[in-house]
């Protein structure tokens, strides 16, 4: 992820060095933190009998909060930029099983202490349209079109079984910034709305719906530091089309969070 994060920057660069002072660019970083529940069905090939039905249950697991990473580069000349962006979201817990689990074709007895780590990193890569409202110019709209790619991994063990599954499927993703920056000032509101749309065959579903308030801490000519906090929801959804289906149920919030973006 970092690696195309440099490759974009270095080609809106050299567009940049070829007389096009007015390309500008954005490094944003966010951590979150926050509840999570949801469930991991993991079936072996679809056949029936190989895994419980919505289970393991996070909960189960031992995982109730979660940590959230997210950062994404932006390239912005006028008011069009195009971005690239992920979040990693990277979960572990251990507990003892209170009823038999099947997943993945193995058996975890009741009264089993299993070891479990749940991967649902997701990517995005797209175009943002901004779109100043009123005279001022205190309201602004992005609309955004493009791509998510869900990176899905799932290990759980015991002293005597042990399971490992991961996929990673793709999907459309459209998204909508609100913000309000009173008189031009250096605080704002930004509302920020990202989802996939239901299409057939099944693919993955990742959506996030954030409220935070910016401050603009340092104002330069060629560069601009924000601090933001806020609080956001997420929820991630994969259900495939086998006899018996992978079916992924995650919901994050109320999550906290804080972030830093440089522009430059």
């Amino acid at each position: 992820m970092l690696a195309w994060c440099a490759a974009l920057l270095l080609a809106i660069a050299q567009v940049n060095a070829q007389d096009q002072p007015d390309w500008r660019f954005s490094l944003q970083g966010t951590y979150q933190y926050g509840s999570v529940d949801g469930y991991i069905q993991t079936p072996n090939g679809g056949e029936p009998n190989t895994t419980s039905n919505k289970r393991p249950k996070l909960s189960e697991l031992g995982i109730n909060n979660t940590s959230v990473y997210d950062a994404e580069v932006t390239a912005a000349r006028n008011n069009d930029s195009f971005y690239l962006g992920g979040q990693w979201i990277q979960m572990s817990g251990s507990n003892t099983l209170d009823s038999d689990l099947v997943s993945h074709g193995q058996t975890f007895p009741a009264g089993s202490h299993v070891d479990a780590s749940v991967d649902l990193d997701w990517y995005r890569l797209g175009y943002r349209r901004r779109i100043a409202l009123g005279h001022a110019g205190e309201w602004t709209i992005s609309p955004s079109v493009g791509a998510a790619v869900l990176d899905f991994r799932y290990q759980l063990h015991d002293a005597t079984a042990s399971v490992d599954r991961s996929y990673i499927k793709l999907n459309a993703q459209f998204g909508l910034d609100v913000e309000w920056r009173p008189r031009s000032g250096p605080f704002s509101l930004d509302l920020a709305l990202l989802g996939c749309p239901p299409i057939t065959p099944p693919l993955p579903q990742m959506a996030v719906e954030q409220l935070v308030a910016k401050y603009q801490l340092i104002q330069r000519a060629k560069m601009d530091l924000d601090v933001f906090g806020g609080v956001g929801f997420e929820q991630i959804y994969y259900e495939d089309n086998q006899a018996v289906s992978n079916h992924v149920n995650a919901n994050f919030g109320p999550m906290w969070i804080i972030g830093l973006n440089l522009h430059f």
